[in-house]
């Protein structure tokens, strides 16, 4: 802790740090264990023994710790390619974010995040915003810089590439999060869902693939 720290009576960047780990970590439990709207700040701030003027200088509101929980999560399952990796083979880029993505919706605590935000998506649509904020961009940007990348290296077809990037995400995810939504495992391990990853992979790549003499196979 530095000196100012110690005259003003502060936390530290690491206990501030730590502290708001601490309550995200509370609201991502209570949010799956009660459901959105059965969570109130003042139970996550009791949860996590804060104050509730520290909560809210944190999160305004309860869909920004929510949209936080759905951050994080995120993140934390994210492949992330080493500095200057996309640049070199973007496709490759392309496939670890299907990986990640595929990795996500096979995950039981995600889909129930899930379950909860489709339940109470009417009368809180402020949950659909925070799932998709995050969500969305993270992969789908991303993959959509992967295909521009790889098309500016000629080893892509032309075409939109935010268009093919949601061609491969949903083809590669669709079944996988509809059924477990449903209750349903098709993929039930890792050999399965590595199977599935591969067979995609291979149409798509066989569906964006160029020649040599530069014109679409």
């Amino acid at each position: 802790m530095d000196r100012a720290d110690i005259k003003t009576g502060r936390p530290s960047r690491q206990q501030a740090e730590a502290l708001g780990d601490h309550v995200v970590a509370v609201a991502d439990a209570l949010f799956i264990e009660n459901g959105y709207g059965a969570t109130s700040m003042a139970t996550v701030a009791s949860r996590a023994r804060v104050g509730k003027q520290t909560l809210y200088r944190r999160f305004p509101d309860k869909a920004a710790l929510f949209r936080e929980v759905i951050r994080r999560r995120i993140d934390a399952m994210i492949v992330t390619p080493a500095d200057g990796a996309t640049g070199r083979d973007p496709l490759g880029e392309l496939k670890k974010m299907g990986r990640a993505a595929l990795d996500i919706v096979l995950d039981p605590e995600f889909v129930r995040l899930y379950r909860i935000i489709i339940a109470e998506a009417l009368p809180f649509p402020e949950l659909a915003c925070a799932a998709s904020d995050h969500w969305g961009s993270s992969f789908k940007d991303r993959c959509i810089d992967a295909i521009r990348q790889a098309q500016a290296m000629g080893i892509c077809k032309p075409g939109n590439p935010e268009t093919l990037a949601q061609c491969f995400l949903w083809s590669l995810i669709g079944e996988a999060f509809l059924n477990g939504l449903a209750g349903q495992e098709r993929l039930a391990c890792k050999g399965d869902s590595d199977v599935h990853l591969e067979l995609v992979w291979r149409v798509f790549l066989n569906g964006i693939s160029m020649s040599h003499d530069g014109k679409s196979c």
